[in-house]
């Protein structure tokens, strides 16, 4: 983060103030060199540096100047050319102001502090960096946030960060534009573990800052911190500080990812509720997955129902998922109805499973030419066909009129229960 104009144009308002103090106390200046340097002055505090620096010229022209009234002329006229903006004739006249060797060491230090910004504004941070790294920092205390972002720009990131910590370490409470710089700086650098520390410290001082909750929770999903960057994002959201999908999503995503579907489908559905996501097919399918994923049956089942209603041509993989829905509560026929569909388009992926399933459900519903033709289909698939050839066995030796002996263990044990593969999460069924 760069620094504001806002506090630059503050550093160059100080810059009368320095000159004035030097004017008065700089005892090798002529004293008819002092009053038109006090016209100078004037100018620049009236923000008018073109008359100062052609007075400053005139000036140069004089005959016998020492090499400090040379050298003093030089630094006017580059304090005179920051005023105006011109960068380039700036860092040539306190150039040549350093290179006559005749000011004071303090007079040299305020030359080079003006010098390492001029610098890393030129993006030459070599240069900036040869101006700022030795400056006293109780007296300059912006030039180790200059010198960091000069170090940074060469990639010497360790440098910078180091440099960013000096400034920072004896301050009770550091500056957002402090905390921000040394944040990118470890982000560039690759190292998350003590960023994550300065983070957490940063929300103590700045509890209300946004940039810091996101580059937290950002943090901790870099470092594999799932339950802590969703117990962050889940502050943020109670905050009202989620404020574009991309942030809810991951929260979404996130609650998944922890087997906790029941806190992302609520966190959805609200979300479409309220206006923050769309409450468009896209969403509404992904909150049935959600409520499947978290055995909601009944809710599952609802959104299901609702969205097929809705479409035109539902794709089979929604009859497939609302079939699932019935099957687990125990609603045979509806299940069998909604395989039927899921399956007669021939394009159903996992088509062995729910031909088992279907084969299943019409058993349960005493359906039996129906439960022998699906799980003669599922015999066909290498995944089903052990399982189906069991049912099938034992629908050929049950007792007359017996299907109440289909129990559930004989159920489960013969039956992997299918979910759909878009409601499972690390390809884990949650039957």
């Amino acid at each position: 983060m760069t620094r504001s104009p806002l506090t630059r144009y503050r550093l160059l308002v100080a810059v009368p103030l320095v000159l004035a103090a030097s004017v008065q106390a700089g005892p090798t200046v002529h004293p008819t060199l002092k009053a038109p340097l006090q016209q100078v002055l004037h100018h620049l505090s009236q923000d008018e540096p073109e008359p100062a620096i052609q007075r400053l010229l005139a000036l140069q022209e004089r005959k016998n100047l020492s090499r400090y009234e040379q050298a003093t002329l030089k630094r006017f006229l580059g304090h005179a050319h920051v005023k105006g903006h011109q960068r380039e004739q700036a860092i040539e006249a306190f150039e040549q102001a350093l290179a006559l060797k005749a000011l004071t060491t303090k007079e040299q230090h305020d030359i080079r502090y003006q010098l390492g910004q001029l610098y890393l504004a030129a993006d030459k941070p070599q240069l900036a960096i040869a101006h700022l790294r030795d400056l006293d920092p109780a007296r300059y205390s912006s030039a180790a946030f200059y010198l960091g972002r000069a170090q940074s720009r060469i990639g010497a990131y360790d440098d910078a960060i180091e440099t960013a910590q000096r400034r920072m370490r004896d301050m009770a409470k550091p500056e957002p534009d402090d905390i921000y710089h040394l944040l990118e700086l470890y982000r560039k650098a690759g190292r998350a573990e003590p960023a994550l520390e300065w983070t957490r410290r940063a929300l103590g001082w700045y509890p209300a800052d946004r940039l810091y909750w996101q580059e937290l929770a950002r943090l901790q999903l870099q470092l594999g911190l799932s339950g802590e960057a969703a117990a962050t994002l889940q502050a943020m959201f109670r905050q009202g500080m989620l404020e574009n999908p991309q942030e809810l999503d991951r929260l979404i995503e996130l609650y998944l990812h922890l087997d906790a579907p029941s806190k992302a489908a609520e966190l959805l559905e609200q979300a479409m509720a309220d206006g923050q996501l769309a409450a468009d097919d896209d969403n509404r399918q992904r909150l049935a997955a959600a409520w499947l994923q978290a055995h909601a049956w009944h809710k599952a089942e609802t959104e299901l129902a609702a969205i097929i209603a809705e479409q035109p041509r539902p794709a089979p993989r929604l009859f497939a998922d609302l079939a699932f829905s019935h099957y687990k509560q125990g609603h045979w026929m509806q299940a069998v109805n909604a395989y039927q569909r899921a399956l007669a388009s021939g394009r159903l992926s996992d088509a062995g499973e729910a031909w088992l399933l279907f084969g299943i459900a019409a058993v349960k519903a005493r359906d039996l030419d129906t439960a022998y033709t699906a799980l003669q289909e599922a015999e066909a698939y290498p995944q089903q066909s052990q399982q189906a050839t069991q049912w099938l066995e034992w629908l050929d030796h049950r007792p007359n009129g017996d299907t109440e002996t289909a129990t559930r263990n004989g159920e489960e044990n013969q039956a992997t229960l299918w979910a759909p593969a878009w409601a499972v999460k690390g390809g884990a069924a949650r039957a």
